[in-house]
């Protein structure tokens, strides 16, 4: 059995580019700059917050209850609930035991295959690029429930897409505050609308109608979804569907790694953001979903009606469904802000994420290392101005029917994304925590420990790696057979498979002996990290 590894100081910052600060930093790395740690730990736990409460929530959550009725959705937001949780707790033994290291991206390639790392780093990538200006086309659509005239779109996706970037280009100083402000107000706007449904369901609205949990014993899941015959297959269908609706609902956790590098005292401040981030997303989302079902039919004719339209506005969401049901005025205007301000604070976090995917990307040598290269607010400059570039994609929207539908086929794309993230850091965690063995090394060692180890990665490789076979099973269900669903379903698949053998395949990489991993630690404390060019 081998010695335990050596943490030596000076291999640490010679691996990681990290370097503390009363070091003599090297001369390129004073041209390159710095990332900043000034991040707090109330603004990492709320920016993680931010980027998963949004549509999501506030509108997907109606076609879950459509799809897999009251029950069918509860037990989906339950199930992907429980995989997102021990993802993190995955992410989080790693990350917090070295948050000097660039996220899952370099993870993936010191504990499993450089070739996985380059594969995972680009698809994150691209998953999160795309996602912005999804976002941003969310929020121009949602200010349509102001203004119906859609020649204002492109002002709207202008003002926000400016917006942003100028957000961004602050530092991360200011955007930590801006979005611990706004993911403040949805979080008091979440609790405030669980509260209003309570009173509803206890029939202390206007129409005094008390629900209970009636829809629950009249419709608890979907026994027509697709019209499948028999009917308890449709029900199995309906709440399978749910799944990937949780999904995307839930996507942007993982996104706490690409905050590693700018959080301070960042030990302290990850494990406590990882404890308390599922928690209270978790609750929030469950008991949201919960209360959606007591409150309101599947079949409801208005949520039928608002799925089809698929406006992207409030009318959409079932809480206001649920409010105009009820006889309760005003709120639906309140409802409809609150999701304008999420779509921008979302799509603001995830134009920070994609830029700083690209910077750890340049800084493993997997991109070109210009996007390495940081100005003196710790802003990786040329990444964030490529990234932003990709937010123009939100014009799109402004365009024919036929680019509406490939910018669709984008945002739908984002779900699987997520899946295969996921999927791939519970595949570097296995590795890592193999290799633990195998050196001889005690995981007393670790910050932050665990009980869900080492079974919990294994639950979310296996869980996500069926939810994203099986992800496009409603394409084979119509008739003549949907290609488009399908090529959306399973487009990020290829694309992986062509990133990882194609770069291996280029550089001649190897799967990492377990015995070889360096499974040391190569944070040092009071640091920053330098770009490496």
């Amino acid at each position: 059995m081998s010695s335990p590894p050596d943490f030596d100081i000076e291999k640490k910052a010679t691996h990681s580019g990290e370097v503390a600060t009363e070091d003599v930093v090297p001369s390129h790395s004073e041209d390159a700059g710095h990332m900043h740690r000034t991040l707090k730990g109330r603004q990492v736990s709320m920016i993680a917050i931010a980027g998963t409460i949004g549509t999501g929530l506030f509108l997907v959550s109606g076609k879950s209850l459509a799809n897999g009725g009251p029950v069918g959705a509860l037990l989906g937001y339950l199930l992907v609930g429980g995989i997102v949780g021990l993802m993190m707790y995955s992410l989080g033994e790693m990350m917090v035991y070295d948050p000097s290291a660039g996220g899952f991206i370099e993870f993936s390639s010191r504990y499993v295959d450089p070739a996985l790392g380059f594969a995972m780093g680009w698809q994150f990538w691209f998953q999160t690029v795309i996602t912005a200006p999804v976002e941003i086309v969310a929020g121009a659509i949602v200010v349509g429930f102001w203004d119906a005239n859609e020649k204002h779109r492109a002002i709207f996706i202008t003002v926000m897409t400016i917006g942003v970037i100028l957000v961004n280009l602050a530092g991360v100083k200011y955007f930590g505050e801006f979005e611990f402000v706004f993911a403040f107000i949805k979080i008091m706007t979440i609790i405030g609308l669980l509260i209003v449904c309570l009173v509803v369901d206890l029939g202390g609205a206007p129409d005094h109608d008390r629900r209970g949990f009636r829809y629950w014993r009249e419709e608890p899941f979907n026994a027509t979804f697709f019209d499948v015959k028999p009917a308890s297959k449709a029900r199995f269908l309906g709440f399978w569907s749910v799944l990937t609706g949780a999904a995307f609902s839930l996507g942007g956790m993982e996104g706490l790694a690409m905050i590693c590098l700018e959080a301070s005292n960042p030990r302290v401040t990850m494990r406590t953001a990882v404890r308390a981030i599922f928690y209270r997303i978790t609750l929030l989302y469950v008991f949201s979903v919960l209360l959606i079902g007591m409150c309101l039919q599947r079949s409801n004719p208005h949520l039928l009606q608002a799925n089809a339209e698929d406006s992207g506005d409030a009318s959409e969401s079932p809480f206001v469904i649920i409010i105009q049901t009820a006889g309760i005025k005003v709120l639906a205007h309140i409802i409809n802000a609150v999701v304008l301000t999420s779509a921008f604070s979302s799509a603001n976090e995830f134009l920070y994420s994609t830029s700083r995917s690209l910077f750890m990307l340049a800084q493993q040598g997997q991109a070109p290392r210009i996007f390495a290269k940081v100005n003196k607010t710790g802003v990786p400059i040329y990444s964030l101005a490529l990234c932003s570039c990709f937010a123009c994609l939100a014009y799109l929207a402004c365009g024919s029917s036929g680019a509406n539908d490939a910018f669709n086929w984008l945002a739908n794309i984002t779900t699987l994304g997520s899946l295969i993230t996921w999927a791939g850091i519970a595949l570097a965690h296995i590795r890592w925590y193999r290799a633990f063995k195998v050196q001889g090394v005690s995981r007393d060692v670790l910050p932050f420990k665990s009980f869900t180890q080492p079974w919990g990665a294994w639950v979310v490789l296996i869980s996500c790696s069926i939810i994203i076979f099986f992800n496009g099973y409603t394409a084979f269900m119509t008739k003549p057979f949907d290609y488009q669903s399908f090529i959306v379903a399973y487009i990020n698949i290829p694309f992986v498979v062509i990133l990882y053998f194609g770069y291996k395949f280029a550089k001649k990489t190897k799967l990492v002996p377990l015995a070889e991993m360096d499974c040391t630690t190569h944070y040092v404390e009071n640091s920053v990290v330098y770009s490496r060019y």
